[in-house]
């Protein structure tokens, strides 16, 4: 048995965060470990991180720093970041100098190495390695994650990971790197297992394949698209309690085809993420999204003609760089006239190295907020409304 035998894992951000976060989870388990109840009882401390937004990494190294103290005033712990924030250029250095009692810092794209990284540091070895690009980890990528506690009937399978849209705003894909399309026999492989664990419980149990663009999805052996591998994982959950679903996609690849696929399938869960991100088509073509508000609406339509009693949620971001007042208008218009289920609205945050953060006129903060409280507030009013007409 380690020494340094229990761990606790501290998740930040997105669904992906929170998949990868099982899986390490399962890799430290099936190596001796011992998930703790929490960090104040345990041996290692493991921030899975996040830096899409300002607030969230203001957030992540505000407990970075608390646990860093409780260690440089004696605490025995082991302490280790890993994720998104970590894969910043430069920022594993500076962490190191704000933090050096860190034990282990890695990147998104060798997030596997978590458990000799452990073991290292175990011998106080550090281990500070960030590299480039993602190549694909059997012995991590095809684990069968464990449940979240906090969602048990809800499961995630990666299909693909990176991203290759360069949207103006999103640091993901120089954090996560250019698409990498998992192989469909693996995937299907995972499936299969997960679903034969979850197939006998009486509730509702819900699939969600993930990715940063799942819609985009290619198998690099067979050329099979995404409407094939969703073809061929629901013929498995057929007559089942289990639904099938997907996060997140990419309105410019979301196609009429799918849209069909999902009105004949019964085992494709009624709810669809779409992000919109925006009303104004000004805003959109600086955002680099590769639609209009008109070609997003059509979809929509669409959608909700062959799927009648589907649901829609989106993603929208105010004060973009350069957004007006009749641009804002505009996403309320769109707002309005889409009528969402449901939409998460946030604030534009700067992140360094994209090309928003060099745009001129950049909005300031109290702007940005109003917006924002506005949109949240007008949002809340049509699902109250659609929740009423139900």
């Amino acid at each position: 048995m380690h020494d340094m035998k229990t761990f606790y894992i501290k998740t930040y951000g997105c669904q992906m965060n929170v998949h990868e976060s099982q899986k390490i989870h399962k890799l430290l388990e099936s190596e001796g470990y011992i998930q703790a109840e929490s960090e104040d009882k345990t041996d290692i401390i493991i921030f899975n991180t996040c830096t899409v937004r300002n607030t969230a990494e203001e957030k992540i190294t505000s407990h970075i720093g608390n646990a860093h103290k409780e260690k440089r005033d004696g605490r025995n712990l082991i302490l280790a970041i890993v994720g998104c924030l970590s894969q910043r250029d430069g920022v594993s250095k500076s962490l190191m100098k704000k933090f050096p009692q860190l034990d282990i810092i890695l990147g998104t794209h060798n997030i596997s190495e978590i458990g000799a990284a452990i073991e290292n540091a175990s011998r106080k070895q550090k281990t500070i390695e960030i590299v480039k690009e993602r190549k694909l980890n059997p012995r991590f990528d095809n684990l069968t994650a464990p449940d979240d506690p906090t969602k048990p009937n809800t499961h995630y399978i990666n299909i693909t990971y990176g991203c290759d849209n360069y949207c103006t705003y999103c640091i993901v894909p120089y954090v996560r790197g250019r698409v990498v399309n998992r192989e469909i026999t693996e995937i299907e492989s995972e499936f299969i297992k997960l679903f034969n664990s979850i197939k006998d419980r009486e509730e509702s149990q819900i699939i969600y394949l993930l990715g940063q663009n799942v819609n985009s999805y290619i198998c690099p052996k067979t050329n099979k698209n995404f409407i094939g591998l969703l073809e061929q994982l629901s013929g498995y959950i057929k007559n089942s309690n289990s639904k099938l679903n997907f996060l997140s996609s990419h309105p410019k690849d979301f196609s009429r085809e799918l849209a069909d696929f999902i009105a004949s399938a019964p085992e494709i869960e009624r709810n669809i993420h779409l992000p919109i991100q925006n009303g104004c088509d000004k805003i959109l073509k600086l955002m680099n999204r590769g639609y209009t508000v008109e070609d997003y609406k059509s979809k929509i339509n669409y959608l909700r003609k062959v799927c009648p009693d589907v649901k829609i949620t989106t993603d929208i971001i105010c004060g973009f760089p350069g957004e007006s007042e009749d641009d804002f208008a505009d996403t309320i218009n769109m707002v309005r006239d889409i009528k969402f289920n449901a939409a998460f609205i946030f604030p534009y945050s700067r992140r360094s190295g994209t090309a928003a953060d060099k745009m001129s006129n950049q909005i300031d903060h109290k702007t940005k907020k109003a917006r924002t409280t506005e949109l949240i507030k007008i949002q809340r009013e049509i699902s109250n409304q659609i929740t009423l007409g139900e």
